[in-house]
């Protein structure tokens, strides 16, 4: 029986809007079914609750690879560690647990959504690069209109939640897209996520946290190869 060829779920960073990196699923298309969520600008309570929206968006008997970015990584590992549908995971800019340490005192503060642009938005609008400014545009009227207890839900979630177990039970293959020049997910967080996916194939790119919007093609190249792989069946881990 031929293999159906997997869906391709992307889940998004902190603002929770997928449909704001279409320039990267588009790279993945048409050789894909590249789906992108956006969560509801509304509270989901838990990680769980999380991973439950983002599965509803797919069939109950739908394979899928999910590619997760930044605070959702935290999100696919919940999914992948309890879901036997998920055929692959791959983590780009994303963390075990808290890359940053002001995020539990964010979480309290009265302009919680200040503090999280401030916190998630290192590009500004004042780039010479174009694309650069139009996504740190597009982040910040995002941000900027969620409400102020998804925030702070948000920031919570990133300062309790602590996936490494969840990692290193998985027995999928795990695709790290690390970015050398990520100034919110840091060296010491980019070591822990190897260490406790102690298997992943790790892929290093020269870009900023937000490459995926800002280099599309180049983080797409990075993984067409081993996409191909996880959706032939052909990559697994031991």
């Amino acid at each position: 029986m031929t293999r159906r060829t997997p869906i391709v779920l992307f889940l998004p960073g902190f603002d929770g809007d997928g449909r704001l990196r279409e320039g990267f699923l588009k790279e993945l298309r048409p050789a894909y079914d590249a789906r992108p969520v956006a969560y509801p600008n509304a509270p989901l309570g838990t990680l769980s609750g999380y991973s439950r929206f983002a599965a509803s968006q797919v069939g109950h008997d739908d394979r899928v690879i999910l590619v997760a970015e930044s605070f959702s990584g935290l999100v696919a590992a919940r999914w992948a560690a309890r879901d036997p549908h998920v055929d692959g995971l791959i983590l780009c800019g994303a963390f075990a647990r808290n890359p940053v340490w002001a995020a539990s005192l964010g979480a309290a503060l009265p302009n919680v959504v200040r503090f999280g642009a401030q916190l998630f938005g290192p590009l500004r609008v004042t780039s010479s690069d174009p694309v650069r400014r139009q996504w740190a545009r597009d982040f910040s009227r995002t941000l900027h209109a969620l409400a102020p207890e998804v925030v702070a839900e948000r920031l919570r979630l990133i300062a309790e939640e602590d996936v490494s177990e969840d990692l290193r039970a998985l027995r999928i293959p795990v695709i790290l897209l690390q970015f050398d020049g990520d100034l919110v997910v840091g060296p010491r967080a980019r070591g822990e996520l190897e260490t406790v996916c102690h298997n992943a194939r790790v892929i290093r790119h020269p870009g900023p946290h937000f490459a995926l919007e800002t280099q599309p093609r180049s983080c797409a190249d990075a993984l067409r190869g081993l996409l191909l792989e996880i959706a032939a069946g052909e990559t697994r881990s031991s």
